[in-house]
């Protein structure tokens, strides 16, 4: 596919720069729903509208990162929809056990309502935040608690590639961890639970670094990605050939969910959760090769490349549906 539609400024639409009709769905390659296995979605009403853009782009069953005081209302508004995954309340992160001792009781609390992953966040500026990393004894105590009630684990640990470095956002004289050193942490979490499987968001934080990424899925067999953070993504895959990363997703067709990590929220509308949805399925079902009709502040001039990667069927098949049903059947 090329592109034919002049731009408008970067800024003026930052999720249309191309000028695109998203409610003109692109064909698909395959019938069927698509799992989405990675939002942020808790407000009924918010939720709703979204949905239907869900249903315009083929999204079926959704999970979300949640509050615990939401889920009952999107139960009840949203039979049968949503997956809840177990995060704690941010907000409270005023002493490190106050905060650990209410993510103990929200994790019973999420269980009981049937939850069945739970998230830990410990990108670098997070770490920092909490003062704590995976290896921290009080992050310890909660991965031991979620054991012992029976949840699947789900990390963000990287962060983009880019952002690492001495005159970058991450910069070693603040404190933090290298791209690479950053990963320690994961690595030890896996070896310590592989009794579980284990979603590591946004392609494990690796997208830029297959050959590590690679590395760590042959070597934990529990080790599952999604493909989350629509921008990040689309940016780690244009930076690379296209060859290569196909062969990836090829090779390890079973151990990729899909995900977009939208965010509902007051502020968006429909062009907004469309233009993610558009960009996934230019991804994944074609060969398209021009810019992204979204605005990407961290690409060259903030104008993201967008090369799909026209996935076999089958592939397609396992990304979209099939590994989120297994990912529980470990």
């Amino acid at each position: 596919m090329n592109e034919t539609a002049t731009p408008p400024p970067p800024a003026a639409v930052p999720y249309n720069r191309l000028g695109l009709d998203y409610h003109n769905i692109p064909p698909r390659k395959i019938a069927g729903l698509i799992i989405d296995a990675h939002t942020h979605a808790h407000n009924v009403d918010l939720t709703r509208a979204f949905l239907q853009i869900a249903d315009d782009y083929s999204i079926g069953r959704i999970w979300t990162m949640a509050p615990l005081e939401d889920v009952d209302a999107m139960q009840a508004a949203f039979p049968g929809r949503f997956e809840f995954i177990a995060i704690p309340k941010w907000q409270e992160l005023s002493s490190q056990e106050s905060f650990i001792d209410d993510w103990l009781r929200r994790l019973d609390g999420f269980r009981a309502k049937g939850s069945r992953l739970m998230k830990f966040h410990a990108a670098p500026g997070t770490q920092k935040r909490m003062g704590m990393d995976l290896d921290h004894p009080q992050l310890q105590r909660v991965m031991k608690h979620a054991w012992n009630l029976g949840f699947h684990f789900m990390t963000h640990v990287g962060d983009p590639q880019d952002w690492f470095g001495p005159e970058k956002k991450y910069k070693p004289s603040d404190g933090h961890k290298s791209f690479a050193e950053q990963f320690g942490m994961l690595d030890r979490m896996l070896e310590q639970y592989p009794g579980r499987t284990h979603l590591g968001a946004h392609m494990g934080g690796s997208v830029e670094a297959l050959d590590a990424l690679q590395q760590r899925l042959d070597r934990f067999p529990h080790y599952r990605v999604d493909s989350s953070a629509t921008k990040w993504i689309v940016r780690g895959i244009a930076q690379q050939p296209v060859s290569r990363v196909r062969a990836f997703f090829i090779r390890y067709q079973q151990r990729i969910l899909f995900g977009s990590d939208l965010v509902i929220g007051d502020k968006y509308n429909y062009d907004h959760y469309a233009s993610r949805y558009w960009v996934h399925r230019q991804l994944w079902e074609t060969n398209y090769d021009g810019q992204s009709p979204i605005e990407d502040p961290d690409a060259p001039g903030g104008i993201g490349r967008l090369k799909g990667l026209d996935l076999p069927p089958l592939v397609l098949e396992r990304i979209y549906r099939t590994n989120a049903e297994e990912f529980f059947k470990l």
